[in-house]
């Protein structure tokens, strides 16, 4: 077994990591990111990723597990109405194909995990 050890500094600055802009719906929403480490078939990737107050919509193209680092946000599930509030320390699963409306309230630091159904080519 083959095992390649890496760490990454969660708090350094990310490269940018734009949103569709077609998806934003309020303010200036400016993310970054990068992805850390990845699996050897490239079906697994974890990352950290950050983002600036205001709103747009989110369409998950990969199942998503997030750990909130700092900061707020509100998550609509589209078709439910149902707000689901994210904060330091919470954890979330978002399952591929769901899609969302977020408002960050105040700037969002996560560690994410991604499982995508193809290999992700970085």
């Amino acid at each position: 077994m083959t095992t390649t050890l890496q760490t990454v500094n969660a708090t350094a600055d990310l490269p940018d990591m734009p949103i569709e802009p077609s998806w934003i719906k309020e303010g200036n929403p400016v993310a970054r990111g990068m992805i850390a480490t990845q699996s050897a078939d490239k079906k697994v990737s974890s990352g950290i990723w950050s983002c600036e107050p205001g709103k747009f919509e989110w369409t998950f193209a990969w199942d998503e597990f997030v750990h909130v680092l700092e900061g707020e946000v509100d998550i609509v599930e589209d078709g439910t109405g149902e707000v689901l509030t994210l904060r330091a320390g919470d954890l979330a699963h978002f399952p591929l194909g769901t899609k969302t409306h977020w408002h960050i309230k105040q700037a969002v630091r996560k560690h994410f995990v991604l499982r995508t159904p193809e290999p992700l080519e970085l």
